[in-house]
């Protein structure tokens, strides 16, 4: 709303300061429709209500849930969309895991465009080898568009144009819509971190995906957003929080920096040395089907 304010107001003041020669009467009007437009916004920004009813696009049309049983966690709607030929067609199932097999914490950067700042981010979890489906299971928080969405928007995300989703899937699902599919620059980063923060960290997103189902939310570009959400999950675990109103969280591009500078990405490389390191998008376009995905990305 500050942002919408902001982009009204200047060419309006830029207006009225033109109008030396007219009457304070009619010099006031342009204020009047400012104000009016300011209340038209903010009252159409109250009225709406996030809903979980809506026609949703066919890889956002099952909200995943957790149903937590001591160490044993079963994940229902966990999405498996492949791309390519078979995209008309949408996947998800069910699968348990066992906290305490977890073993690892991967953090995701999706740069989609050539404007470094702007980015998506992600987390996924990693898992000893067992019975379930997949051993690495990815947390992405996005817009959940209807089926008349074909793209997000930055801008419609301030206006409540988006409800929130935390999808969460198999890796080769969110790996390679970004990297096959859209071919942008993709990063996955192993996390510092112990098996209790890991575990503590994985059950924290799992009830806020499951809070979603009877509580939605709107998605906001700034306020309520990939990583913004991820760094709400992960101040319950760090001394000093940080905050989520600083450039390299607003700007989601960046934060793998600040992930750097805050000793949570395991390595010792300088940060450019760190990006091209850990850069996945070509190994994710050569998977030939041989090996576990997860594996094949990871192998050096």
């Amino acid at each position: 709303m500050l942002m919408a304010i902001v982009v009204l107001a200047i060419p309006v003041w830029a207006f009225i300061g033109r109008l030396k020669g007219w009457s304070i009467r009619w010099r006031r009007l342009p204020v009047a429709m400012l104000l009016l437009v300011w209340f038209s916004l903010w009252g159409l920004l109250v009225i709406l209500i996030p809903s979980n009813e809506r026609q949703w696009s066919l890889a956002q049309q099952a909200l995943p849930q957790a149903i937590i049983e001591g160490e044993q966690v079963t994940i229902e709607g966990i999405r498996s969309f492949r791309y390519g030929p078979a995209a008309g067609k949408t996947s998800t199932y069910t699968d348990q895991y066992d906290l305490s097999q977890l073993e690892s914490v991967w953090f995701g950067v999706d740069r989609f465009t050539d404007l470094e700042p702007m980015a998506h981010t992600f987390l996924s979890f990693g898992f000893a080898a067992g019975s379930h489906r997949s051993n690495y299971l990815a947390f992405s928080v996005e817009t959940r568009r209807e089926v008349d969405e074909d793209s997000y928007s930055p801008l419609r995300g301030i206006y409540n144009n988006y409800e929130l989703i935390y999808v969460i899937a198999d890796e080769q699902d969110v790996l390679s819509v970004r990297s096959d599919v859209r071919e942008n620059i993709v990063q996955l980063y192993p996390v510092k971190t112990t098996p209790d923060a890991a575990r503590h960290l994985f059950l924290d997103m799992l009830q806020r995906a499951n809070g979603l189902h009877e509580s939605p939310e709107f998605y906001h570009t700034l306020k309520n957003n990939c990583t913004n959400n991820i760094v709400y999950h992960v101040n319950k675990l760090v001394e000093d929080p940080i905050s989520t109103w600083q450039r390299r969280i607003i700007c989601p591009g960046y934060s793998d920096w600040l992930a750097m500078e805050l000793g949570l990405i395991d390595t010792e490389l300088p940060l450019a040395e760190a990006r091209e390191h850990f850069r996945i998008d070509q190994k994710v376009k050569s998977y030939d089907g041989t090996v576990p995905f997860s594996d094949f990305i990871r192998s050096k």
